[in-house]
């Protein structure tokens, strides 16, 4: 893929980019009406900055330039990862938090929020070259899904109708499993090299996990927590 030039790239990225800024505004100001205040509402909103983050990646990547000392292809796959682990991840757990009825259940989703941007930052500092943090981010993630799953399952999800349901619950089982190829490549045991890391971690990941959940919670529509689920 031949190089855009700077304008060329701006010009493309520009209108998503406002969108997303559109977007997580009115959906800030709506969580911000909520009383109680909802933490998964207020997550919904700040996930849209990792839109925001990976659109800037993204820049770099069709533009053949680097960021902080990466050039393609990472460039392209941090890109990626801020759309699937920061945006999609984000947005799938605060939907979660929508649909289990057991209040124990809807505070571990809760604290998932709070972890989710703790490990993709422990994650990017493995990247940059910090000491242990690619296994310290892995493990974190993985904890956090399997967690995510065990809270939705145990957690009465009866807030959304069984079909969306079914296939949220499919949804939140993907990244337990492709987190195994991750755990392997951060612990220094990697079974696959990159090429397949992008198939069988980024791809499934992005569309068997992100894309599955965000259909099924568009699908079944689960509605605001109670104020006393607070």
């Amino acid at each position: 893929m031949s190089p855009l030039t700077h304008a060329t790239a701006c010009a493309l990225l520009a209108v998503p980019a406002l969108a997303a800024v559109v977007v997580g505004w009115r959906l800030l100001r709506a969580a911000l009406a909520q009383r109680p205040l909802r933490p998964e509402e207020l997550a919904r909103a700040a996930a849209w900055v990792f839109v925001v983050g990976g659109l800037v990646w993204l820049e770099r990547f069709l533009t053949g330039t680097t960021l902080l000392g990466f050039d393609r292809p990472w460039t392209g796959l941090a890109a990626a990862h801020f759309g699937a682990a920061g945006f999609g991840a984000l947005t799938v757990t605060a939907g979660c938090c929508r649909v289990v009825a057991d209040p124990r259940a809807l505070r571990v989703l809760r604290t998932v929020l709070v972890l989710h941007p703790v490990a993709y930052l422990i994650i990017a500092a493995g990247i940059s070259g910090a000491p242990f943090a690619d296994q310290l981010g892995a493990t974190l993630y993985e904890l956090l899904f399997v967690a995510q799953l065990g809270a939705a399952l145990l957690g009465r999800p009866e807030r959304i109708d069984p079909s969306p349901r079914r296939l949220l619950l499919l949804a939140l089982g993907v990244p337990v499993l492709t987190l195994i190829p991750a755990l392997a490549w951060a612990w220094g045991s990697p079974f696959l090299d990159l090429a397949g890391m992008v198939r069988a971690h980024g791809v499934v990941n992005a569309v068997g996990h992100v894309g599955l959940g965000l259909v099924a919670l568009a699908w079944g529509r689960p509605p605001l927590q109670p104020g006393d689920g607070a």
